[in-house]
């Protein structure tokens, strides 16, 4: 899976124009930051922005997945908004389309629902070292959450030989965000569940280059 980053083909991160950009580029996920405001979900990085005509809803975003057939990758900016987005997306029919990455806490995983998630490295209370995947993939399977599918990972602090060691493991990788060209064409290539790059246009071509 290639997801559009926020901001991917240099637009505006969870901006209007972002969604314009990604809509005919042929990726497989659009990344959107999620926070909270007077009880309502909106997209914002740090805070959800300050101009009203600014903020996007998520139900904005839930309807676009489901006209565009796109996944969507919720990222969770602080604990406690798993259950209401995962709610959001039942109500909107759109629990398919819905995988979270982010600031996913223990106690949120029985309010996944029908959606995914690929754990950051402060879900677990292991260093991510190769020494130590199999401790870390007890963690995740002790939640005997068939909704966990694994680990989200920063690329720039996570090694091939440290990537390919997780999925050997048996856990599901989730790789962000790969914007380097060079190194953005052997990892789309590698197999990995899901590839996050301000480049999916890039991402394409050179998947399509291997075929």
């Amino acid at each position: 899976m290639i997801t559009a980053h926020g901001g991917s083909l240099n637009t505006e991160r969870n901006s209007y124009e972002y969604f314009e950009a990604v809509a005919d580029c042929g990726m497989d996920a659009i990344e959107v930051d999620i926070r909270s405001l007077g009880g309502k979900l909106y997209l914002g990085h740090i805070i959800v922005p300050l101009f009203k005509s600014k903020r996007i809803p998520l139900e904005y975003v839930f309807e676009y997945c489901k006209e565009h057939r796109l996944k969507v990758n919720c990222d969770v900016k602080r604990g406690g908004l798993v259950a209401p987005v995962a709610k959001l997306a039942a109500d909107m029919n759109a629990t398919q389309y819905v995988y979270f990455t982010g600031s996913v806490k223990g106690e949120e995983i029985a309010s996944l629902g029908g959606c995914e998630a690929y754990m950051n490295n402060g879900f677990y209370p292991f260093s991510l070292k190769e020494e130590n995947l199999e401790q870390i993939k007890k963690y995740l399977d002790s939640f005997a959450s068939p909704r966990i599918r694994g680990l989200n990972v920063n690329y720039r602090f996570t090694p091939e030989s440290l990537r390919d060691a997780i999925v050997a493991a048996g856990m599901g990788l989730s790789v962000y965000t790969v914007d380097d060209e060079d190194e953005l064409r052997k990892i789309v290539n590698k197999g990995y569940d899901n590839v996050t790059t301000n480049k999916p246009d890039k991402a394409l071509e050179f998947t399509e280059k291997r075929v």
